[in-house]
């Protein structure tokens, strides 16, 4: 008998609630359920440590608190199994990279020109979780994984254009 495999379970530390109506939007449509929202640190760090999602996205500044207090209490507490940490932000600077990923954030992605990438990344991460218990884990990079590479690549823009033939060419 095949067992029910439970959909990715996201939670979104973001202040703007116009962003983060967007990104639940976004996430509800790739598959996975919310299982939270906050825009401060102190509400996102007793939530995570109660809910314990799957992956957690994370704006660096918030309404009380940054992101990174949020990143440093995950890391702290040391949850099992690990959330993955996805942080998205305008405050993209190589240093806020750093200090992210040394704090434990798996992926860091600027979100006036990266947004597409997080939430393509989310949506491979949900696919994963439907296909089997756990969702992929990836390294504290921005290098995509196996999966997220084909899916990246799959999307090929088509633009039909006859040929002599009468027959279509993808370019």
């Amino acid at each position: 008998m095949p067992t029910e495999v439970s959909p990715l379970q996201v939670y979104v530390v973001e202040d703007s609630k116009i962003l983060q109506n967007l990104l639940v939007s976004a996430i509800q449509a790739a598959g996975a359920e919310v299982s939270g929202c906050s825009g401060d640190a102190p509400t996102a760090i007793a939530d995570l440590l109660v809910l314990r999602p799957n992956l957690v996205v994370i704006d660096i500044s918030l309404s009380s608190g940054s992101g990174f207090d949020v990143l440093r209490a995950l890391r702290d507490h040391a949850l099992l199994p690990e959330p993955i940490k996805i942080v998205l932000t305008n405050h993209a600077t190589a240093e806020y990279q750093k200090i992210s990923a040394q704090l434990g954030a798996h992926r860091f992605f600027d979100k006036s020109v990266e947004t597409a990438g997080a939430l393509a990344f989310i949506s491979a991460q949900a696919a994963a979780a439907r296909k089997r218990s756990n969702p992929i884990r990836c390294p504290q990079s921005n290098f995509p994984t196996p999966a997220l590479a084909r899916l990246l690549n799959s999307h090929v823009r088509f633009r039909p254009k006859a040929d002599i033939g009468g027959r279509f060419k993808l370019w």
